[in-house]
């Protein structure tokens, strides 16, 4: 159904990221509507974004002549998580006018559906990239077999300012890249980010020298384990 560009901005503009933040994630961590958080060097500035507006939402399906269109959201069901936010993002495009239904599958048959594209909607999630272009490049370029798998989508210019971007030495040049191609990413809505996993650790008193590592407790790059060690009292 999402072939129809109507349809994916009607359902962006029917998810409500602030029912997601405090319904999901208990009011912690961010919403989000890029890969990179807030404070992250290839954080995006000017980034665009749709708001939330479900009147806007039933408004394009019914001039696309979808009302009642039928939509299965597949998720991982061991994922908390993306098991919960599937269960909002149901109910809020059944609000809209979509026959939204949820379909929670086991790791292995999740990824095999994944891979193999056989869903209408499915909420996915991203482990930490260094280098954005394992973003931009692996979820979204044409040619990644992944991003077939995922979306389908061919965007010749996005696909022209990724490849661009990886070839640019200059931080900040790059950045004016991926703030070009993320906005044309936000406009044809092949996919849209929508809240940041917010993650926990707690250690023992004995240990010293932890940092919190952007990608996790048990990182040796920026942060965590690297210079950590045990105190003798």
């Amino acid at each position: 159904p999402f072939q129809d560009k109507r349809l994916r901005i009607a359902a962006a503009h029917a998810i409500d990221r602030q029912a997601l933040h405090h319904a999901v994630f208990y009011g912690q961590g961010a919403m989000a509507d890029q890969p990179f958080p807030e404070g992250n060097p290839w954080h995006l500035e000017g980034i665009r974004s749709l708001e939330y507006d479900p009147d806007k939402a039933k408004a394009l399906l019914k001039e696309a002549r979808a009302t009642g269109t039928p939509v299965k959201i597949v998720v991982n069901v061991n994922n908390t998580l993306n098991r919960e936010t599937a269960q909002v993002v149901q109910d809020l495009w059944s609000t809209v006018g979509f026959k939204a239904t949820m379909e929670g599958l086991d790791t292995v048959p999740y990824r095999d559906a994944r891979n193999q594209g056989t869903f209408d909607a499915l909420i996915n999630s991203n482990t930490y990239r260094y280098d954005p272009d394992d973003y931009f490049a692996r979820n979204l370029h044409s040619k990644s077999d992944y991003s077939q798998a995922l979306s389908g989508w061919q965007n010749a210019r996005y696909d022209q300012l990724v490849e661009e971007a990886k070839r640019t030495l200059d931080q900040a040049r790059r950045k004016e890249l991926y703030t070009e191609a993320w906005n044309i990413v936000n406009v044809e809505l092949p996919f849209f980010y929508l809240h940041e996993i917010p993650q926990t650790s707690a250690a023992a008193k004995e240990l010293q020298g932890y940092q919190p590592g952007s990608s996790g407790a048990v990182t040796y790059q920026g942060g965590g384990l690297r210079t950590a060690y045990l105190a003798k009292s």
